[in-house]
């Protein structure tokens, strides 16, 4: 066969497409799975709103304004707070907006137009709910019971958080234009997010929902009008994988591991499918010239997410995981078979960031079970 021949029949093999029904299906199931993976999510937070009220309760005052009393808390809430305040997240589209009209960089000036359409998006999803469910603050509940009433009385308007929405919605809107700042983006959004609760102004699941809201705010403004389905599937897969991600890292640290028979066959479980994919990106590690192909990457990146989620012995984390990985291994087009090339400085960072996040997970589940006092 010639060298022409052996290049089309490996185009052939390697850029194979899903008919377009196939397509339609595999995005159903990928945006079934994500809201599955966030229901999961909400439920299992929703545990430890209380527990984490009542425990932040005890570094609060009782006199009038309920000051925190322990300085670095002080602070982290109060920057927060600040951060998250409408008008200055406002004014950061304005100032993209200005450096866009100025200095003549579209990309600037579109980032501004596209996190004001966000923020204005936000504010009307999050009033609108916040009005409609009528949910008490936490400083008005005690015994965890609240009924969906509507008020515009204040105080009654927890759900879900408008610092966490417009922070959140600023982030994705920002992270679709300048895609390599998107970690510091989120992780600001984030940092507003437990502010919010640190202050003892929202619950978790306030906050939990404040960044949904806020993911698929800044998706559907940041894309053309005509594909704000996709952008909403998008948003929603995202806030999926965040959404598991939180609730893994606090049921972590507030609940023991199961140490009976169905906990040690988790953990094996999930200790064999870490390693299974692992072994899977040898060849990003190994300096092999053949590279790693999209599917073995994506079968990679789920087992290690599954084989962690194991290793929590928490049914729940196990379950919102389990939907969280089937949205992302359907999203797109899960069938296309072509080589990923990457950079090598790319392929360092990407392997490194993975290696990070891999020690900082294994770190929690062995030193880190049961930490707080979120019961």
């Amino acid at each position: 066969m010639s060298e022409e021949a052996d290049r089309d029949l490996s185009c052939s093999l390697t850029t194979h497409h899903p008919s377009p029904i196939t397509h339609r299906c595999l995005d159903i199931v990928s945006l079934v799975s994500a809201c599955a993976a966030l229901v999961i999510a909400f439920f299992g937070l929703l545990q430890f709103d209380l527990p984490i009220v009542r425990y932040l309760r005890t570094f609060t005052t009782h006199q009038a304004g309920e000051a925190l009393t322990v300085p670095w808390m002080a602070f982290f809430s109060d920057a927060g707070d600040w951060i998250g305040y409408g008008w200055r997240l406002t004014a950061v589209s304005v100032l993209l907006l200005a450096i866009g009209w100025s200095c003549a960089r579209p990309n600037f000036k579109l980032a501004g137009i596209d996190t004001l359409l966000a923020h204005g998006l936000a504010a009307v999803l999050s009033n609108g709910l916040k009005h409609l469910l009528g949910r008490p603050r936490p400083k008005f509940v005690h015994s965890g019971e609240w009924q969906f009433t509507p008020s515009f009385a204040s105080g009654l308007d927890s759900f879900p958080s408008g610092h966490t929405t417009a922070s959140f919605a600023i982030a994705a809107a920002l992270a679709k234009r300048f895609p390599a700042f998107a970690p510091l983006c989120f992780g600001i959004a984030a940092f507003v997010g437990i502010s919010r609760v640190i202050r003892g102004s929202h619950f978790p699941t306030d906050v939990l929902g404040g960044a949904v809201l806020g993911i698929v705010s800044g998706s559907v403004a940041a894309a053309p009008l005509r594909a704000w389905r996709e952008s909403i599937q998008q948003g929603l897969r995202h806030a999926a994988l965040g959404g598991t991600a939180v609730l893994a890292l606090i049921w972590t640290f507030a609940r023991p591991a199961d140490g009976e028979i169905t906990g040690t066959l988790l953990f094996g479980l999930g200790t064999a499918a870490t390693a299974v994919g692992l072994w899977l990106r040898r060849t990003q590690w190994t300096g092999n010239e053949q590279p790693m192909t999209e599917l073995q990457n994506r079968a990679s990146l789920v087992l290690i997410a599954y084989g962690l989620a194991c290793m929590t012995t928490a049914p729940l984390v196990l379950a919102a995981v389990g939907f969280a990985c089937l949205a992302f291994w359907f999203q797109g087009n899960s069938g296309v078979r072509e080589v990923k090339r990457w950079s090598e400085v790319r392929r360092l960072m990407m392997e490194g960031a993975l290696v990070m996040f891999l020690l900082m997970a294994l770190t929690i589940l062995f030193a880190g079970r049961g930490v707080l006092p979120f019961r």
